[in-house]
């Protein structure tokens, strides 16, 4: 992690220093600051660590700490982790962002740095029970609703049997109060679906589900040279929709070695933050499958199918096996499919 530390006394600046020789020492990129020794003030190196840093160290009381903050908050899901330690390094206490920011494993690792009492105050950490945000931290899965999970986090501390699907392989002990396979009044689905594109067959009536999303679809494109960025952008967003997946399952975008340098494929991933991978005709011609060949396409491009064979060369890249999820659809001047890499959840 990227973490900052500041302190506001002399002692406060001996602990700082500990602490920062001690993150270097885990493998985090830690600087130390004196609040005496800022060109700015205070409020400005905190809005600059929350927006540069991906943790924030306090070392002194907590309401320096609260106050200084409290301008910059602004979602669990963006925050920095945030954690205050007293000035002699007895306590290290997680403040903001526990589990999506990892607050609660920085302030275990400062008191083991400093042979302090950690002091955690997170409900399901505490009771020692199953945490959704920390669960979808651990397998990269987006939250669709942090609301939603919030309320699930209150069941699964209540004692509530929560469903549990997944459209993926699950690997590990389903720990409880979590059912799998049976839909309850609070469920979670993993999954690369929208709302609309449901594939377990949510009941919807009396009961609420938690979509948490994994990146592992592959979107494959051809198009015609020259295509402009608005007609690449309307098959993407027309593709993802009528074939029911959320836009932020998709991780890449992949098409052939010819269009690397197309100007509209580029600034679509790089308007959707995709990974942009291109494959040589041989290596597409190598993918298994049946595919809608055109012969005109093999013409221009030496292989029949380019949108198909790009996205399942995408999403085999990890060397996972790879589905043709939506097969090739046909928009003013591109071509596009979805693949989807098998990936494993895991507990």
């Amino acid at each position: 992690m990227r973490l900052a530390i500041i302190s506001f006394t002399v002692q406060g600046g001996r602990t700082a220093e500990r602490l920062e020789r001690g993150f270097k020492d885990l493998g985090h990129q830690s600087r130390a600051f004196s609040v005496q020794k800022l060109k700015n003030p205070l409020s400005k190196f905190v809005e600059t660590a929350f927006r540069d840093e991906e943790g924030l160290v306090f070392v002194g009381a907590a309401g320096i700490a609260v106050r200084s903050i409290a301008p910059c908050l602004k979602g669990k899901d963006r925050d920095p982790a945030v954690i205050v330690v007293d000035e002699l390094g007895n306590f290290t206490v997680s403040l903001l962002s526990g589990h999506l920011g990892g607050a609660n494993e920085l302030a275990l690792a400062a008191a083991s740095i400093l042979g302090a009492q950690p002091v955690i105050t997170t409900a399901t950490d505490i009771n020692h029970a199953f945490a959704v945000d920390l669960f979808a931290k651990k397998n990269e899965l987006a939250i669709d609703d942090l609301k939603e999970a919030k309320e699930i986090s209150a069941a699964v501390l209540r004692g509530e049997p929560v469903g549990f699907f997944s459209d993926f392989p699950v690997e590990g002990r389903i720990p409880e109060p979590l059912t799998e396979g049976v839909w309850r009044r609070k469920n979670i689905h993993v999954t690369c679906r929208s709302s609309d594109g449901n594939s377990a067959g949510f009941p919807g009536r009396g009961t609420s589900r938690l979509r948490l999303i994994p990146r592992a679809a592959v979107l494959g494109m051809g198009c015609r040279r020259g295509v402009s960025t608005a007609a690449v952008e309307e098959a993407a967003r027309q593709m993802l929709s009528g074939s029911g997946f959320d836009e932020r399952a998709v991780r890449m975008l992949a098409s052939i070695e010819l269009k690397r340098d197309e100007a509209a494929l580029i600034e679509l991933a790089a308007a959707r933050g995709l990974l942009w991978n291109v494959f040589s005709a041989e290596e597409l011609q190598k993918v298994s499958g049946s595919f809608a060949e055109s012969e005109f396409v093999r013409g221009v491009t030496g292989v029949g199918n380019v949108c198909e064979r790009a996205a399942l060369a995408g999403a085999g890249m990890r060397e996972k096996k790879a589905v043709l999820a939506a097969g090739r659809r046909v928009f003013p001047s591109v071509t596009a499919a979805i693949a989807v890499e098998e990936i494993t959840i895991r507990f």
